[in-house]
């Protein structure tokens, strides 16, 4: 069985690299700091990255649970932040 747990430290807007959804059940996606007034956003590809749609936004510390489906990719973007400092990630 395969595990996805990826944590990231982000202090500016942009894509985290992408990774592959091994299991098709709830993943944790959290934030914790300062989005320095920006928005975060859970994203999914459903065909290699090709195109990102969002599962979920965040402007505020959280801890949301999503059910993610196998063989899709995921990743984080931060847009709208001045000066953030934050931790999140997704875990399985």
């Amino acid at each position: 069985m395969s595990v996805l747990n990826k944590d990231y430290v982000i202090t500016a807007d942009g894509s985290t690299d992408s990774h592959n959804i091994p299991l098709s059940i709830d993943y944790m996606f959290y934030v914790v700091g300062d989005l320095g007034g920006g928005l975060l956003s859970l994203e999914a590809s459903p065909d290699n990255g090709v195109n990102w749609f969002t599962v979920e936004s965040v402007g505020v510390p959280a801890r949301l649970i999503r059910y993610l489906v196998s063989g899709e990719k995921v990743r984080l973007t931060l847009e709208g932040a001045s000066n953030p400092n934050i931790t999140t990630g997704i875990r399985q």
